[in-house]
């Protein structure tokens, strides 16, 4: 049985193919199925820690977590300027490199950390790929900086081996929200209320304190076991139900992660450390590959991460600089659900004067507009393995592996 660098279990990939594993599969099993509707596509898997999968799962070398240093030392703006020079000697040994620009905050300080670093000529060999929805998320950005720097790509048409084929590394910065712990995180802060709205008595009280308490974030995680488990249940973000089966899910889900957590190499104590841990551990994986895997549709997916993609943020010096860095205000301050990625924030704010975007940008879902004219023809993924070899659920092997996976899984 092969390896898998990733697995990805869709809600629905096909209606009789899940139905049928649904009905067969051990009570593990269904619970890992149900968090499909939680996290889509759900591919967690761990770098760190115990973490058990139906499936047998391996670390990529090129996205194995380093050692913790506490005292990891360089600034966040340091680093990016470092990588930028990294970039720069690419560009001077005869390279050309595109990177794919949202205008989001992770792409930004790519680009502002290329623009200030790199003089006109060596510009030249850089290109933007983007739309009209990059230039409308940091528009003074763009206009002051962007327009007239660099070559300008449509990434409405441009796919990763669109722009190998011209003759570019593509740049991604696919594992930015990784490093500072966002997505599942501004996701619960900005439902915070409503989650305190379902708990009764006492520890209603006590998590009303929480939610006043200017330092939130950096409160013990487990005083909110009573908000996380009913948010990591699997019909938490359409408004569906909180009981029963989704329940036991979310309970099961958040137990998983506090054994992984107390396996794990790196301290996790407070209620960012919480997320940050479930996107920088258990996350990394699919972020850094989810790009070539959606948007990449050549036929040597191997050379396409190993030996063209650039990883903005897949770095050691920006890992070791997430993991010393947390709840000493650099990644996120309350209001937690704007204030986050406090450390780009101000890198980007240094370049471009702009007070705005440095203060009111939320996230927005950009890359899934990038991905979505490529998703349709991938719908029916289940792994990538270490062989760098695809495995489809249209292959009756495969829907055996995935079935007898779901059966035998003990959690």
């Amino acid at each position: 049985m092969p390896q898998y660098y990733l697995t990805i279990t869709r809600d629905r990939p096909d209606t009789a193919l899940k139905d049928r594993c649904y009905q067969n599969a051990s009570e593990k099993g269904r619970f890992w199925l149900d968090l499909a509707r939680r996290f889509r596509p759900q591919t967690m898997a761990a770098r760190n820690g115990l973490w058990t999968t139906p499936w047998p799962m391996t670390v990529h070398p090129h996205l194995a977590m380093p050692a913790y240093d506490p005292n990891f030392k360089k600034s966040f703006a340091d680093i990016s300027d470092q990588r930028a020079l990294e970039i720069r000697g690419l560009i001077r040994g005869g390279k050309r490199v595109a990177l794919l620009y949202s205008g989001g905050i992770d792409s930004t300080v790519c680009a502002v950390a290329m623009l200030k670093n790199l003089d006109r000529e060596e510009l030249k060999s850089v290109a933007f790929c983007c739309n009209i929805n990059s230039a409308a998320e940091n528009p003074v950005l763009f206009d002051r900086y962007i327009k007239n720097q660099v070559t300008l790509l449509d990434s409405n048409r441009m796919k990763y081996n669109d722009l190998i084929a011209q003759g570019y590394y593509p740049i991604t910065a696919d594992t930015g929200d990784d490093i500072f712990g966002t997505e599942q995180a501004t996701q619960f802060y900005f439902s915070y209320w409503r989650l305190v709205d379902e708990v009764s008595g006492l520890g209603r009280a006590e998590l009303t304190r929480c939610g006043d308490d200017p330092k939130l974030m950096e409160l013990p995680y487990g005083k909110f076991v009573d908000l996380l488990i009913p948010f990591l249940s699997p019909d938490f973000d359409f408004g569906g139900p909180l009981d029963g089966q989704n329940r036991r899910v979310g309970r099961w889900l958040y137990e998983k992660i506090v054994q992984n957590i107390a396996t794990a190499d790196v301290p996790i104590y407070s209620l960012h450390d919480f997320f940050w841990w479930i996107i920088f551990n258990l996350r990394y994986t699919h972020c850094a590959l989810r790009g070539p895997l959606f948007y990449y549709s050549g036929t040597d997916i191997r050379q396409a991460i190993t030996d063209y993609l650039i990883n903005w943020y897949n770095t050691p010096d920006y890992q070791f600089w997430s993991m010393a860095n947390n709840n000493n205000g650099q990644k996120i301050c309350k209001p937690a659900a704007t204030h986050y990625k406090w450390a780009a924030r101000n890198y980007i704010y240094d370049f471009d004067d702009n007070e705005w975007y440095f203060k009111y940008k939320i996230k927005s879902i950009s890359l899934y507009g990038l991905l979505q004219n490529n998703f349709d023809a991938f719908k029916m993924m289940f792994a990538l393995d270490s062989d760098y070899q695809l495995h489809w659920l249209t292959d009756r092997k495969v829907q055996d592996e995935f079935q007898h996976g779901l059966q035998s899984f003990a959690g």
